[in-house]
């Protein structure tokens, strides 16, 4: 998929991933963080072997009641 993208002539791809905090349900849980950051690395991998450039951007809200602290 990749490798079609880029000899349509696309040079960049971009993910973006969203997590957010909730403290009744503990979310995002580490596991949840560890598992999204290893996802938007490997995709970033598969996009520079097949020439592109990965835009990654990671995110975890910090909408809520939740204190600047837990955020």
């Amino acid at each position: 998929m990749c490798a079609d993208a880029y000899k349509q002539g696309v040079r960049f791809a971009k993910w973006r991933a969203v997590l957010k905090i909730d403290e009744a349900t503990g979310c995002p849980t580490d596991y949840a963080v560890q598992e999204n950051a290893w996802g938007l690395a490997r995709y970033a991998a598969i996009c520079q072997e097949n020439g592109l450039v990965p835009i990654v951007e990671p995110e975890i809200l910090s909408d809520g009641s939740h204190s600047v602290a837990h955020c």
